[in-house]
């Protein structure tokens, strides 16, 4: 990760908005869940966004401004049977972002986690959910450049009304 801020940094220019959606699940029971998934799980939804976040943080403080944002998941509020590792992972994804913003809000960077609770209009959930597409309507999902639009806006809110959470749902969503 260290490499890859500074490549880019360096040969593009500097990050002014760091966005880590990585994520990945692991389905199991707890009394049969292997620690290595465990573990994976962890390494890219938590132990990735910190790294990044630490790595992006040195630079914009030197700048004093910038804007990081994490994606969380409605796991980052309540667990669920059988997702341990992904709830895990993104209640500390949250847990970060909220220490990360108490830190840095007064250096002057935005620090923002951002709970998508729903399925995403992506080529991968239309292959292996393909009942969500059938069951809703178009405005039934969470749209990518909807998504993306908020995140924008988040960046550009003025530092007298910035926010450290939302959730994004698409209004049929069972909450």
């Amino acid at each position: 990760m260290v490499e890859l801020i500074e490549k880019i940094e360096s040969e593009i220019g500097p990050i002014e908005v760091a966005c880590y959606n990585a994520a990945i699940g692991a389905a199991h029971s707890i009394m049969e869940f292997p620690a290595e998934d465990y573990e994976r799980v962890w390494r890219i939804n938590t132990f990735g966004a910190f790294l990044m976040g630490r790595e992006v943080s040195k630079r914009m403080n030197e700048r004093g401004r910038g804007t990081i944002l994490f994606t969380g998941a409605t796991s980052a509020l309540r667990g669920r049977s059988h997702l341990a590792a992904f709830a895990g992972s993104k209640h500390a994804l949250r847990a970060l972002t909220e220490s990360m913003a108490r830190e840095l809000f007064p250096k002057n960077i935005h620090v923002a986690h951002i709970i998508i609770d729903g399925p995403i209009d992506t080529p991968l959930i239309r292959r292996t959910m393909p009942a969500v597409f059938e069951e809703r309507p178009a405005d039934g999902v969470l749209n990518p450049d909807d998504i993306a639009e908020t995140y924008w806006n988040i960046h550009c809110q003025p530092r007298s009304a910035w926010l450290s959470e939302t959730t994004l749902r698409p209004w049929l969503e069972p909450w």
